[in-house]
């Protein structure tokens, strides 16, 4: 989790930057994780303002408490829920986020929704999400030929869909607003332990894989041992998955 808030927390901040946060506000962050991007938004706000962090895990929810108190930080709470029901208050928030939720959700036009019932009119939705597809290296490697033929197959299995951030500008339209902003990144490297990151979150993901029946343990571990290599070989670009970053007002 701290390597891809490493990887990704730049963009994050100036989406929520471009966002308008501002001291004062009362910010949520949906699917917050370990909490680091809501406590960044607590001290951000600052006292007069305040970030409520919002996680189904039970473990994450632990960790971010951990997290806020190590860093001082008073006004950021965390609460366990779900997307679609966060039992947050409606009508209280000025500024509602998300990152790399939507893409594991079987509807999140309804997380969206819900989302949407927590700004106070003229409040701020800003969601990022990304493309699986895009992952890729230069020259074409073996490993993320077969990552890119897996995923889509554990989506179909899932329900979900991996390329969420394709049809992010979709999703925003379809939960009541009618002109989002849209802008795209996709962060590339030739060395440091960013190379490795796929490599883990495919690691983390080897029983589901394997309980589904797309893939053998012994072919994912390979395709992890070679994404290590890769990592080791500065000759090998890694381009990971294009970022897609949304953000509107309510009316």
């Amino acid at each position: 989790m701290r390597l891809l808030d490493r990887i990704f927390n730049p963009g994050t901040r100036e989406l929520l930057t471009r966002a308008g946060i501002a001291p004062g506000w009362h910010v949520a962050d949906i699917g917050c994780g370990i909490g680091l991007n809501a406590i960044w938004m607590a001290e951000r706000v600052g006292p007069s303002g305040s970030a409520t962090g919002v996680d189904m895990s039970a473990e994450q929810v632990a960790m971010a408490r951990a997290n806020a108190e190590a860093a001082g930080v008073k006004n950021a709470v965390f609460r366990q829920g779900m997307a679609t029901e966060t039992g947050l208050p409606r009508g209280g928030f000025d500024l509602v986020y998300c990152r790399f939720l939507l893409c594991h959700l079987t509807d999140p036009v309804a997380a969206l929704k819900e989302m949407s019932s927590l700004l106070k009119p003229g409040g701020v939705l800003a969601c990022e999400d990304f493309i699986a597809s895009t992952i890729t290296t230069y020259p074409e490697t073996r490993a993320y030929v077969r990552l890119g033929e897996i995923y889509p197959i554990m989506d179909a299995k899932r329900g979900v869909d991996s390329n969420a951030g394709a049809k992010l500008h979709r999703y925003f339209r379809a939960a009541g607003f009618d002109a989002p902003e849209i802008r795209m990144e996709q962060p590339a490297f030739l060395r440091g332990e960013e190379k490795r990151f796929w490599g883990l979150t495919l690691r983390e993901a080897i029983p589901a894989i394997v309980e589904a029946g797309v893939a053998r343990r012994e072919d994912l571990e390979e395709i992890c041992e070679e994404i290590g290599e890769i990592a080791e070989d500065e000759t090998i670009l890694l381009a990971l998955t294009t970022v897609v970053q949304a953000w509107a007002r309510k009316d």
